[in-house]
C-alpha cells in the first residue's frame, strides 16, 4: 500500500465506527479512557473524544492517548502499527484500493443504495469512490446501543445552554468584531445572527460554577474534564438559531490564527443547518456553504444561505427541510470540497432536489473560485 493509498484508506474509515467494532461503547462521540486508573474516579465522566471530521481521537487528560484510526487500533489491541493496519485491511478490505465492494459485509459501514455503485469500479475510479464513501459514512450519525447516563434532562440541558449564551456579550468593539470585519462581515449581520463573545472569561466561569454543579457543566459540554470552561481560546460564538430564534447549540471559534483547532462545537450532534430559518418550505434557492463564516458572508450580500460545519456533518434526515428548494452548492475549492460536492449532489438528486455547483459553466468568464478559495476569501475576506 503506497502512502497515497494509505491516506485514502484512512480517510474512508469512520473512526467512531471502528471504535464500536473494537468493542468500545461510544456515546455522543465520547468514551471512557482506555487507562481509567490514570483518572480520578476511574474516568467516570468520559474524557476521550472522537472527531469524525478529522478522523482522530484524543483523551483530554492523558497526553499519549491520541491519534488517528490506526493509533486507536494499536492502543485497544496493544499491537504494532503494521498489525493494526492489517486488522483494518482485513475488517474493511472493501475500502482498499482495487478491492471489490461486497454485496453484504457485517463489518462494513452501511452504504445507502442511493449512493452505492451498481458495478465494480476500476482501480482508476477507486480514488473518487473512496472519497465519496468516506464522506457518506462519516455523515451517518452512529447511535450507540449503550444509552448515555443522563445527569440532567434534555429540557434542563437546553435551559443551561440558553443561560450560558445570555451571559455572553455583544461583539461590538471587541477583538471578535475586528476579526469579523477583516472578513467583511459587519454589525448588521452580527446583530441579526446574535453573535456573541466572551469578554470576561473568569467572571463567566465563576458564575456558571456558582449556578450549576460542576459535573452537570461537564455533562452539558461547557466545561472540560479538568473543571475549566472550554472556551478560553475560542471566544467568538455562533448560536444555531431555530425558527423561534432560540439556540440550544452553538459553535465557538478562535480569533487567533495560531490556535488549533480553530473551531469548537458544543458536545452533541448538530441539530440542523446554520441559519435553518431560511428553509421555510417556500419555493426558491438556497446557497449551501461549508462553515458559518461563508454563510455569514453570503448573508451580508443579502443571499439566502445555510451552513453545515463540514460535509461530514450533513444528515440525510435534514432533507425534508429542503422541501421546495433548489440548492446552490458553494463548498470550498479544494479536493475535500469537490468530493463533498459530489456526495451532496448524489444525496439531493436521490431526494428529487435540484442542485447546481456555484460557478459551474462560467469558468471562461472568470467567475468561479480559484483553487484553495472559500466563499469568504472569494468576496475579499482576509485571514
Amino acid at each position: 500500500m503506497t502512502e497515497e493509498e494509505l491516506k485514502q484508506f484512512k480517510a474512508a474509515l469512520s473512526i467512531t465506527k471502528v471504535a464500536v467494532d473494537l468493542g468500545i461503547p461510544v456515546v455522543r462521540n465520547r468514551c471512557r479512557c482506555f487507562f481509567p486508573t490514570r483518572h480520578s474516579h476511574g474516568d467516570r465522566t468520559p474524557s476521550v473524544s472522537f472527531s469524525e471530521e478529522r478522523g482522530t481521537f484524543r483523551c483530554w487528560v492523558c497526553d499519549d492517548v491520541r491519534g488517528d484510526v490506526i493509533s486507536l487500533v494499536q492502543i485497544v489491541k496493544n499491537c504494532s502499527f503494521l498489525e493494526a493496519l492489517n486488522w483494518l485491511k482485513e475488517t474493511y478490505g472493501f475500502l482498499v484500493s482495487g478491492a471489490k465492494l461486497p454485496m453484504q459485509n457485517h463489518a462494513a459501514p452501511n452504504i445507502s443504495p442511493a449512493v452505492a455503485p451498481a458495478q465494480v469500479h476500476t482501480t482508476a475510479q477507486n480514488a473518487t469512490l473512496v472519497a465519496k464513501m468516506a464522506v457518506r459514512e462519516a455523515a451517518l450519525e452512529y447511535h450507540s446501543p449503550e444509552p448515555a447516563k443522563e445527569i440532567v434532562s434534555e429540557d434542563e440541558r437546553k435551559k443551561i445552554i440558553l443561560s450560558f449564551l445570555k451571559m455572553l456579550s455583544p461583539i461590538d468593539r471587541t477583538p471578535a468584531a475586528a476579526y469579523l470585519a477583516r472578513r467583511r462581515i459587519y454589525k448588521p449581520i452580527w446583530d441579526k445572527m446574535l453573535l456573541r463573545t466572551i469578554t470576561d472569561y473568569g467572571a463567566i466561569s465563576d458564575k456558571l460554577k456558582e449556578t450549576y454543579d460542576l459535573e452537570v457543566l461537564k455533562y452539558v459540554g461547557l466545561f472540560n474534564e479538568n473543571g475549566n470552561l472550554r472556551y478560553y481560546k475560542h471566544p467568538l460564538f455562533f448560536p444555531y438559531l431555530d425558527a423561534k430564534r432560540r439556540s440550544f447549540y452553538f459553535q465557538a471559534r478562535a480569533i487567533n490564527s495560531s490556535v488549533v483547532p480553530k473551531e469548537l462545537n458544543l458536545r452533541g450532534t448538530v441539530p440542523y443547518p446554520y441559519n435553518v430559518s431560511v428553509l421555510d418550505q417556500k419555493p426558491g434557492w438556497v446557497y449551501l456553504c461549508e462553515g458559518v463564516i461563508d454563510t455569514l458572508t453570503f448573508l451580508g450580500q443579502n443571499i439566502a444561505a445555510i451552513g453545515i460545519p463540514g460535509v461530514r456533518s450533513f444528515k440525510t434526515e435534514w432533507l425534508p427541510l429542503f422541501k421546495n428548494k433548489n440548492v446552490m452548492l458553494c463548498l470550498d475549492k479544494d479536493e475535500a470540497g469537490r468530493s463533498g460536492t459530489e456526495y451532496l449532489q448524489s444525496v439531493f438528486e436521490q431526494a428529487g432536489i435540484r442542485t447546481i455547483v456555484l460557478g459551474e459553466g462560467l469558468e471562461n468568464l472568470n467567475f468561479s473560485m480559484k483553487e484553495g478559495d472559500d466563499i469568504n476569501s472569494w468576496f475579499g475576506g482576509k485571514k
